[in-house]
C-alpha cells in the first residue's frame, strides 16, 4: 500500500488522475500568525467585513492565534511587508484586533493563497495507491476542516487498507459535501454585496434569537462523524478489562 499524503498541489493525484483539472485558485488569500498578548482578555471570535474576514482565538498560554481572509488576485503580496497590508486592512477594526497587529513583527505574519479543489476526483485510489488530505480533496479553510477530514481519512484507510475500493466509497461522498459546504461559507463570509450582506446579516441576526442553537446544529452532519468499526479490525491494542 502506498499513501499519498503530498498535499493540495500532490505530485501523485496528478500521475494516478492526469485529466484532472487539480486545484484552483478559491479567489481569496489568507494571512495567520500567533503572538503574545498577555493580560487582554476577550471572546474567540470572527468579524465580517465586506470581502475580508477577521478571527481571533485566545490560546491557554497567553498568545493568541489570528488569521483573516480578504478577496483579492491570486499572486499578489504587499510591497512592503504583509503586516504592513493587515494595518491598512483591519488597523481601524475594534478590539482586540489593534492590539494583534501591535504585538505583531512582519515576520510573525504568514500569508497564502487559497486554493482548493472543485471537480472531485473520480476516486481516492488507483491500484494499490490511497491519496489522503489535501492531495484527495483539497477545500477551503472557512470550515476549518482541512486538518479533521485528513484524520478522518487515515482511520478509514486504516480500516479498509484490504479494500481500497470501500475506502473510496465511504470517503468521498463525505469529504465532496463538506468542501463544497466551505466553499459556500467562504462566499457567505467573503461577500461584497452591500444589498447581500444587508439580508445575511438580519437573517443570521434573527435567526440566532430566535433559535439560538440552530447555527450550532447546522455543523452536527459535519462534527457527528464516527470512525468505521469492525471485530475484524485490530490496531494492535489489548482490550482493557
Amino acid at each position: 500500500l502506498v499513501v499519498a499524503a503530498d498535499g493540495i498541489h500532490s505530485t501523485v493525484r496528478h500521475a494516478l488522475f492526469p485529466d484532472h483539472p487539480g486545484p484552483v485558485y478559491s479567489g481569496f488569500t489568507t494571512w495567520r500568525t500567533v503572538v503574545p498578548l498577555p493580560g487582554v482578555r476577550f471572546a474567540s471570535h470572527e468579524t465580517w467585513g465586506p470581502g475580508r474576514l477577521w478571527g481571533t482565538h485566545p490560546l491557554k498560554d497567553g498568545r493568541v492565534y489570528a488569521y483573516a481572509a480578504a478577496l483579492a488576485p491570486a499572486g499578489e503580496h504587499a510591497a512592503d511587508d504583509e503586516r504592513a497590508e493587515l494595518l491598512r486592512r483591519y488597523g481601524d477594526w475594534h478590539d482586540p484586533i489593534p492590539a494583534v497587529l501591535a504585538a505583531a513583527r512582519p515576520e510573525d505574519v504568514l500569508r497564502h493563497d487559497v486554493h482548493h479543489i472543485t471537480e472531485p476526483l473520480p476516486a481516492y485510489h488507483h491500484g494499490r495507491v490511497a491519496l489522503v488530505g489535501d492531495a484527495a480533496h483539497a477545500m477551503p479553510p472557512t470550515l476549518g476542516q482541512g486538518g479533521n477530514q485528513a484524520v478522518e481519512d487515515a482511520v478509514t484507510l486504516a480500516h479498509h487498507a484490504g479494500d481500497l475500493s470501500a475506502y473510496t466509497a465511504d470517503r468521498l461522498p463525505r469529504t465532496t459535501g463538506i468542501a463544497r459546504r466551505a466553499v459556500r461559507a467562504a462566499r457567505l463570509g467573503l461577500m461584497t454585496d452591500r444589498a447581500g450582506i444587508a439580508v445575511r446579516d438580519t437573517a443570521i441576526t434573527v435567526l440566532s434569537r430566535a433559535v439560538p442553537a440552530l447555527l450550532l446544529r447546522s455543523f452536527d452532519e459535519v462534527a457527528s462523524w464516527r470512525p468505521p468499526t469492525s471485530d475484524a479490525v485490530s490496531f494492535g491494542a489489548e482490550p482493557r478489562q
